[in-house]
């Protein structure tokens, strides 16, 4: 039986040690870190001392310059047998820095060239871009839970995932800023705007008043139709491509009223042929 390889890279706080958990929880024998350059020699000392082990590992920007390594090291592991799955995570960039905020910790580049986080997360995908190029499977954990995450990682592992181009729509206001990292950014503040209504001020795009306001608009419905009809071009384009994921902004002036009935509509439309996640960034604002 030869041994299987599970190699985890991606951003950092993208999830990659909730999906080596899962592995973990599998049956999978898991090291965080590993250098690429010490792949070959652990994976041969692995396959002797126990044949067939599943084996999982992380490797990421800690592993610095080694790191540059990783491609000609998976090709000669391929060619010695070793069955070999790569996973690379990713997420928003405003969705890591928000984790990282929450969670204080410290990026591993950090101190050497940037301390900004934006700036850290540019040279982290600069220097992550050859693995993820070479990766079997590109997970968005943007709006997915670890839950959600565990059992996509575990669903791929055992051969049960299929290669869905899965679609986020997240509604937004303006006033606080474009979303990070959006493949279309849809503007819908030339509608009809249920803020200036006094009785609808106070509520969203989610209640069913602002929803009757907006559907008698036929403007808004040709709108959404649209949006509806270049997406749906976008799917069938992407798909071929290999891309697994394209998210789709649509913004207003606060991003609670317009914006969020308009994300929900697509939702409808795109959901009865594609996987589709929602989100609403400003609602509660």
């Amino acid at each position: 039986m030869s041994t299987e390889l599970v190699v985890i890279s991606g951003m950092s706080g993208a999830g990659k040690t909730t999906a080596l958990g899962a592995l973990e929880d599998i049956g999978y024998f898991c090291m965080d870190n590993v250098p690429p350059a010490l792949l070959v020699d652990m994976l041969s000392l692995m396959n002797s001392t126990f044949n067939g082990k599943k084996i999982a590992t992380i490797v990421d920007v800690r592993a610095g310059q080694t790191l540059g390594q990783i491609k000609s090291v998976i090709e000669d592991l391929r060619l010695k047998g070793i069955l070999i799955k790569i996973i690379f995570l990713d997420a928003k960039d405003d969705i890591l820095i928000n984790r990282y905020n929450l969670t204080r910790r410290r990026h591993p580049l950090s101190g050497e060239k940037y301390q900004e986080i934006e700036k850290l997360l540019i040279e982290e995908r600069r220097l992550l871009l050859e693995i993820r190029e070479i990766s079997d499977y590109v997970i968005d954990t943007s709006l997915i839970n670890t839950h959600q995450l565990r059992s996509e990682i575990i669903a791929i592992v055992e051969g049960k995932s299929e290669r869905v181009l899965r679609i986020f729509l997240e509604s937004f206001g303006f006033k606080y800023g474009l979303p990070l990292g959006a493949d279309f950014v849809f503007d819908a503040r030339f509608l009809p705007n249920p803020y200036y209504v006094e009785s609808l001020a106070d509520k969203t795009g989610n209640d069913p008043e602002v929803i009757d306001y907006l559907q008698k608009f036929s403007i808004v419905e040709e709108y959404i139709n649209k949006v509806a009809n270049i997406i749906k071009m976008a799917i069938e384009s992407y798909s071929k491509e290999g891309k697994s994921v394209i998210y789709v902004a649509i913004g207003c002036s606060g991003g609670r009223h317009r914006s969020v009935y308009i994300a929900n509509k697509l939702s409808e439309i795109l959901g009865k042929d594609t996987s589709v996640r929602i989100s609403h960034r400003d609602i509660e604002r």
